[in-house]
């Protein structure tokens, strides 16, 4: 049953994936396609650049000579991967209760929402995140994930609370142990890395060069997005990406929250049953505050359907890992949770947009 239910829920992601069947746009409708191409032979070390660089020296994406069609591929195969990882969690654990399992399965932030979120590394980021939550506990192969995350897309420090929290929960609750100077490596790691993207991230190239070459990578791609190379994500400065959360605050201050009034009540719930795994109130605290953290992200960048979904996935990462404890998965919350589900995907990018199928549907039926 566990399969299955994350089987189909795999198959609602991809059908999701692949609305470039009936977009206008067709296969653009994947977005940005440069993180998959872009390599630090060519710019030395700079943010976002290891899933591409992993990709580019290996050759991998050059198997298809469009980079719309790579891009499907791999976004498939890493959705794949992130359903059978959970799947096979929650059969290791015995956690086998239909509703539970559907509340995390059809989740309209997690499996069906990365097929939604294209354009971006998102997936890569949340696969990272359900690794070293669900399966790592051993302290060098954890921190090299980190190191990984962090490497790959900046925004991953956001989920360090949620990653630091299951790892040391296991460390000194799952398994008794106390903690010694060698269990606090990966802080170290964490560190390091951040402090190595905040002040060597950004590409020393000027943005006609920069172009120039990614030109000759995404010959498909080439100006078929207004940031088709990926100069602003790797070669602005971080004053100018904060200047545009700050917008998106503003507008929100506007009147327009009611945009991510429902993915924010959805939060709420998940919040509120995994705090039901927990005792006291620090570690309740800690636990909502490892929750929370990817909606700091709105801070410094925009996207704010993206940081909400994020949380809402920390939240049901950790409670898969509370819940592994006694295979306690029922739960008052568990109905209101999987009502949501019929809203998936969350939104992205456009913020007046916080359910695009649903909206995309309606559209679609009053122009007939």
């Amino acid at each position: 049953m566990t399969m299955l239910i994350f089987f189909l829920a795999m198959c609602f992601s991809f059908f999701v994936l692949n609305r470039w069947a009936v977009s206008d746009l067709g296969l653009l409708s994947y977005g940005r396609v440069w993180q998959l191409y872009i390599s630090y032979t060519d710019f030395g070390f700079f943010r976002r650049g290891l899933i591409g660089t992993l990709l580019s020296e290996t050759g991998i994406n050059s198997i298809f000579s469009n980079e719309y069609v790579f891009a499907l591929l791999i976004h498939h195969v890493a959705v794949e991967a992130l359903a059978l990882l959970t799947a096979w969690y929650c059969i290791k654990e015995k956690l086998a209760n239909p509703l539970f399992l559907i509340g995390v399965a059809f989740s309209p932030a997690f499996i069906i929402h990365s097929g939604y979120t294209t354009g971006a590394l998102d997936v890569f980021v949340l696969l990272f995140a359900v690794v070293n939550i669900l399966y790592i506990r051993n302290v060098y192969l954890f921190s090299i994930i980190l190191v990984a995350g962090i490497f790959t897309h900046e925004l991953f420090i956001f989920t360090l609370p949620a990653q630091f929290w299951a790892f040391y929960y296991f460390k000194t609750l799952k398994i008794e142990k106390t903690l010694g100077p060698i269990d606090y490596i990966p802080i170290v790691f964490a560190i390091l890395a951040t402090c190595i993207v905040i002040f060597f991230g950004r590409v020393d190239l000027p943005e006609p060069e920069f172009k120039e070459v990614m030109s000759s990578r995404l010959p498909n791609a080439f100006n078929k997005h207004p940031f088709w190379s990926g100069y602003f994500e790797v070669g602005a400065p971080f004053e100018q990406t904060i200047y545009s959360a700050y917008r998106l605050l503003s507008s929100l201050n506007s009147g327009e929250v009611a945009f991510v009034l429902l993915p924010l009540v959805y939060v709420v719930f998940l919040t509120l049953r995994a705090l039901q795994y927990v005792n006291g109130y620090g570690e309740s605290a800690l636990l909502f505050a490892a929750i929370s953290a990817p909606l700091l992200t709105s801070l410094v960048a925009t996207d704010l359907h993206r940081w909400v979904a994020m949380s809402a996935n920390m939240a049901l990462l950790l409670t898969l890992l509370l819940a592994s404890r006694d295979g306690a998965t029922i739960s008052k919350w568990n109905i209101p949770i999987a009502l949501f589900c019929f809203l998936a995907p969350f939104g992205a990018a456009e913020l007046e947009r916080p359910f695009p199928l649903h909206q995309f549907v309606l559209e679609e039926m009053m122009t007939d």
